[in-house]
């Protein structure tokens, strides 16, 4: 009975009851919006349209806000800090829409008038290699499959032209999407980094006092996770950017500027990114020769080493403390459920369930331990800091090696006794 007792009192006596009614609800609720979602469809749209720009300027709220708390530090008020910034930054756009967007606008035209060139170059490269192969019936096929489309192409792209005009409202909603977000998302970061206390402070107030500490906790340590992930990753991407555009330019590579642009946005995403940008830097290499493709391959291993080697370590150190191996899985999965903005912010989404999960973690071993620790022996419970950061895990392999070494003399000496 007194087991029982325990068992019950564990699990949360009557509020495991309420708990349960509540998820029910919860799960009914979600069933009705389900079946309903025309009635909710303008809410949908309303946070839609709200979400891109929020995420945006979330991103740049956490590139900047050091330098807002910096001109703080000596005095600088946050209205003029924030006001600084917005100049200093409309500066350097203006920089480099003047000096950058020319040279980059030639390429693209460049690039778009000899697209047809390469497609030749590149179909006639494939046809030679498969020549030589001994093919068979079905070899011949795919050959054939894939003269037919290279014929077809120009043919394929005049027609979408065409049929281009039909999409005009799509490709307008588009456009307008995204003139939304290039206006909306400059103010919601000017609020942000001016009024960011105030926001936390009173959505704070709302919160039950006991739940306090334990969010102010919480969220310090996401917004050191993700702050140093989406800081560090945006650095890596902008230093690889202008080292693959140095690397280009010294071996003569055509369309080092596109080139270097693409790699460095890719290099936003781990691991996946640069191998997306090598490809295009790949086929231009092979159309201008095979002594330019081991070229390219030097300027990327450099690049690589010196990000790998010098960038990353100091950039990021080991603030997020996540192994290469989750972050690839991490990547497939999220990739495939949100697409491009999984594989973006697939790792902060990442660290920010997992800084939830180690802290509940915390508190379900401080559980355990008030009405099982004194049968099956107590957790050791960390704070959230170290658990995230597993500088628990090795005071915890210490204590579990000391508990083995003394359960070890104590049975020997009960041998000895019998």
């Amino acid at each position: 009975m007194n087991k029982k007792s325990r068992w019950i009192n564990f699990l949360g006596g009557i509020d495991l009851i309420f708990t349960l009614v509540v998820l029910i609800l919860i799960g009914v609720a979600l069933l009705i919006f389900n079946q309903l979602d025309f009635v909710f469809q303008p809410i949908i749209v309303i946070i839609s349209s709200i979400l891109m720009p929020f995420v945006i300027a979330l991103l740049l709220y956490y590139l900047f806000v050091p330098v807002i708390d910096f001109l703080e530090k000596y005095k600088v008020k946050r209205i003029w800090g924030v006001t600084l910034l917005f100049l200093a930054l409309a500066g350097i756009l203006v920089g480099l829409v003047v000096i950058a967007v020319p040279a980059l606008q030639e390429q693209v035209i460049s690039l778009i008038n000899s697209f047809p060139s390469f497609v030749e170059s590149i179909s006639d490269m494939v046809m030679r290699l498969v020549q030589n192969i001994p093919a068979s019936d079905q070899l011949d096929q795919i050959i054939q499959s894939i003269e037919n489309w290279v014929g077809q192409l120009p043919q394929n792209i005049a027609r979408f032209l065409q049929q281009g005009f039909s999409g005009l409202s799509s490709v307008l909603s588009g456009l307008t999407s995204v003139v939304v977000t290039v206006v909306t998302a400059p103010i919601i970061l000017f609020f942000l980094l001016k009024d960011a206390d105030r926001f936390f402070n009173g959505f704070l107030s709302i919160i039950p006092p006991t739940w306090r500490t334990g969010l102010i906790r919480v969220a310090s340590e996401i917004n050191t996770q993700v702050g140093s992930y989406i800081k560090g990753q945006l650095i890596i991407a902008t230093s690889i950017g202008v080292m693959m555009y140095i690397g280009f330019m010294i071996i003569g590579l055509e369309y080092s500027g596109i080139l270097a642009v693409v790699a460095g946005f890719t290099s936003i995403i781990p691991y996946i990114g640069p191998t997306l940008a090598f490809i295009p830097a790949l086929i231009i290499a092979l159309i201008s020769s095979w002594f330019m493709v081991v070229k390219l391959i030097i300027v990327w291993l450099v690049v690589q080493f010196i990000d790998g080697n010098l960038i990353e370590p100091n950039v990021m150190g080991r603030q997020l403390n996540v192994h290469p191996l989750t972050i690839i899985i991490v990547l497939l999965v999220m990739g495939d459920l949100l697409g491009i903005f999984g594989l973006i912010f697939g790792v902060p989404i990442y660290a920010i369930l997992k800084v939830i999960v180690v802290y509940w973690f915390q508190r379900f071993k401080e559980h355990y331990n008030k009405y099982y620790g004194d049968i099956d022996g107590e957790y050791q419970v960390h704070s959230i800091e170290d658990a995230v950061h597993s500088k628990g895990k090795e005071e915890d392999l210490e204590e579990y090696k000391e508990q083995a070494e003394k359960e070890e003399e104590m049975e020997s000496v009960n041998d000895e006794e019998e």
